[in-house]
């Protein structure tokens, strides 16, 4: 099902439910362990560096997507303390990318012979991202790729256990791209690349991270 077709249907769920408590509600995947802002050590000085963001579905750029991931990005890096994006390029480039790859899986249509609707049976949607990072200062580039995590969304009769953190459907997008973005700057800083920035000369690096 493509990306469209999905926030359709949450949509249409939603106004079928009208005023009943069930709305569509999203989780993070379990497969990665949550990571916070404490988790980063802020710099004194950010690094003032040119944001740059790509937005992809299956590998394809979708230029619509462009615009969301740069206004997540750009907070969820200043709130972090590691970089300021600035529109200027006066110390170098972060780039982002992010690959929104669609759960097939899940499908409406594909409950079609169901004898109850959708909202009274209940299903989950799943979207699967991968991100990469890449950071350009004084010539030189660092990266990690591969950063890989998933956000579901609950609709209809679904009990989730309580001991699942779950939030809105508008929040989902936020709080998985904050997850990705934190891992791959935490692991260039465990590395020690990022502090290094300042101090070696160019050369290029990037590293897969599941």
């Amino acid at each position: 099902m493509s990306i469209s077709h999905r926030i359709l249907l949450i949509f249409v769920l939603s106004l079928s439910l009208g005023g009943c408590a069930t709305q569509p509600m999203s989780f993070l995947g379990a497969s990665f362990a949550p990571i916070s802002y404490t988790d980063i050590r802020k710099r004194d000085v950010p690094l003032r560096l040119k944001l740059t963001v790509e937005f992809q579905r299956n590998g394809e750029h979708f230029p619509k997507g462009d615009v969301p991931l740069k206004d997540y990005a750009t907070r969820i890096l200043k709130d972090a303390g590691v970089i300021s994006p600035v529109e200027d390029r006066q110390e170098g480039e972060v780039k982002v990318v992010l690959n929104n790859i669609a759960d097939r899986g899940t499908v409406a249509a594909e409950q079609s012979g169901a004898r109850h609707p959708l909202w009274m049976i209940g299903t989950t949607i799943t979207d699967a991202y991968e991100l990469s990072i890449f950071i350009t200062s004084q010539g030189k580039t660092i990266g990690r790729t591969g950063i890989r995590h998933a956000v579901h969304t609950a609709l209809g009769n679904i009990s989730i256990p309580d001991y699942i953190q779950t939030f809105p459907h508008d929040q989902a997008f936020g709080k998985v791209l904050e997850q990705m973005i934190l891992r791959g700057l935490q692991s260039m800083q465990k590395s020690g690349e990022l502090a290094k920035l300042n101090s070696l000369g160019a050369y290029h690096f990037g590293k897969q991270i599941g």
